[in-house]
């Protein structure tokens, strides 16, 4: 097999999409080769199909979106063909992403929340089988270790080290572990109301996802944490939480969460920086807003 991006590594996967679907070109096959991924996008008689097959660090997305689209089909994309042996993932075309349409952005992501809060109830209790799959562990009892984990590979001091632990036990217990998205953002929301591009997922406490999910609108919007516009969606994705704790206490754990998904965040951007030098000082740039008052400073 050719080394993925090469056309001796093309001719391998039409080869194996051929073999194992049925499925042939029927044009021009086009190709992303980023960081994370490589990406193709093969048309055939029966409409588009694309290829993904990701970076070794992040192979572990295969599986997990095999497994995701088992437990919440709603959610994700039914693949056509998975290896995971040789980190490969071949879906359906699904359209274009809410990004795409220029719908409102907080809008859309006021819908997509409750979408994808269920999601993550309907897999935690599968955190077993997603960790066996190689998903990164970033659970509250697992916090600790991996901000350990983060200062020995991006450098520093471990300022936060009881902070941390302070955060973990914080989050331990009254929600849930789940699976974490961690680049939810309007471009991996999709027009038919699922979750795309699993590449950066860890296992977090759930509220997690809102780092990324709040603070890319807050960026995009150009408007503080507590405006409407992100509080919004903050609010119709904990309701599918309030059978497990009152609203203040709910939204006191979204805050914590953000703050501590940091240490994952920073850990994910370690594997892009392995492999494209633009995001050398990415991971420490990441790791150096924890502790910050603002709950979505890591984005």
């Amino acid at each position: 097999m050719g080394e993925r991006g090469t056309e001796a590594w093309r001719h391998e996967v039409l080869a194996w999409v051929a073999a194992t679907t049925g499925l042939r070109p029927d044009g021009p096959v086009r190709q992303r080769h980023r960081a994370w991924s490589t990406v193709l996008r093969i048309p055939t008689r029966e409409g588009p199909v694309w290829l993904k097959e990701p970076v070794p660090g992040m192979a572990h997305e295969v599986g997990l979106h095999a497994l995701l689209a088992r437990l919440a089909p709603d959610a994700v994309a039914t693949p056509l063909a998975v290896d995971t042996d040789r980190g490969r993932l071949l879906l359906p075309d699904t359209g274009p992403s809410v990004r795409d349409t220029g719908v409102e952005p907080s809008a859309a992501m006021t819908a997509a929340l409750s979408r994808y809060a269920r999601l993550q109830r309907a897999v935690a209790g599968h955190v077993p089988r997603m960790t066996a799959l190689g998903v990164p562990d970033a659970t509250p009892p697992a916090l600790s270790a991996r901000y350990a984990e983060a200062v020995a590979t991006i450098g520093g001091p471990a300022t936060h080290r009881d902070v941390v632990a302070g955060w973990a036990a914080r989050l331990d217990g009254t929600v849930p572990s789940s699976v974490d998205h961690q680049d939810l953002h309007v471009g991996n929301v999709l027009v038919d109301g699922r979750f795309p591009d699993w590449g950066d997922a860890v296992l977090a406490h759930p509220f997690a996802s809102l780092l990324v999910a709040l603070g890319s609108l807050r960026r995009t919007l150009h408007v503080a944490t507590g405006d409407p516009a992100v509080t919004r969606p903050r609010d119709a994705y904990l309701e599918v939480f309030t059978d497990l704790a009152p609203r203040a206490e709910l939204i006191d754990l979204a805050e914590t969460a953000c703050r501590a998904a940091v240490v994952a965040r920073a850990l994910t951007w370690t594997r892009g920086a392995a492999v494209d030098p633009r995001f050398t000082h990415t991971p420490r740039e990441v790791l150096d807003v924890l502790g910050d008052a603002d709950w979505l400073a890591g984005t």
